[in-house]
């Protein structure tokens, strides 16, 4: 693995060559010994994905922490399908308890299209196949969640497409909306990275990159305080 002499001001976006800049991707590119890249093959193509939108939403100055993360990702290979389904709905868990109205519901289409793929299905919904962290979380988002079955009724998505494309934008959803919506975005952002890495193996326990501050890292906490806030009303 290649050590940089100093840390760089890691930035939004793409660049074509270091000169221009990096992000944390394309930095963790670099200490792995790669092409210059924010897709490099070190990282799993899933969490790279969720690096990259941290990244990517993340307010300048508390960007620059990320870079502390990056070593971590140079060893973070190839999840098998279930294992990067299960990434991507910790983002959408993350997210929801922040939505409300069309994003809610947008949300809710991704989650439970999740759900649908990760059981082999690519078209139609059925209830059976929702995992019980996405049951807990869906609690109290009925009108959504019939909305977004409604919508999965008529929007076949074969495997594939869902592998290559929808977990993507599904997890670029979350992130927005975290970022958008979140009181604390940076913070809730930054721990879900670290959440996502621990998930993948291999932790770092105690370091102070990795600490999460007793903090709730699938959403289902916050999901619970805020039905808990409405119910108090």
């Amino acid at each position: 693995m290649r050590v940089p002499s100093a840390m760089p001001v890691l930035m939004r976006g793409k660049h074509r060559k270091p000169r221009h800049g990096a992000c944390l991707m394309e930095y963790v590119s670099v200490l792995a010994g790669e092409a210059f890249s924010d897709a490099p093959r070190c990282t799993d193509p899933t969490l790279a994905a969720i690096a990259r939108a941290v990244n990517d939403y993340s307010g300048d100055a508390k960007r620059q922490r990320l870079g502390l993360l990056a070593s971590d990702l140079t060893t973070k290979g190839r999840l098998e399908l279930t294992q990067r389904h299960d990434l991507a709905r910790r983002c959408l868990l993350t997210a929801i308890p922040y939505s409300v109205g069309d994003r809610r519901r947008v949300l809710v289409v991704g989650l439970l299209g999740l759900e649908r793929a990760a059981s082999g299905d690519t078209k139609g919904f059925c209830s059976d196949a929702v995992s019980l962290d996405s049951e807990f979380a869906l609690l109290g988002c009925e009108t959504a969640v019939r909305q977004a079955i409604e919508r999965l009724e008529t929007l076949p998505v074969s495997l594939d497409q869902h592998r290559d494309r929808g977990l993507g934008a599904a997890i670029e959803l979350a992130v927005a909306t975290i970022a958008e919506e979140a009181p604390d975005p940076d913070d809730v952002l930054y721990d879900l990275l670290v959440a996502c890495l621990d998930q993948h193996g291999g932790s770092r326990a105690g370091t102070p990159a990795r600490r999460t501050r007793g903090r709730d890292r699938d959403g289902v906490g916050a999901h619970r305080r805020l039905a808990e806030r409405h119910a108090e009303r």
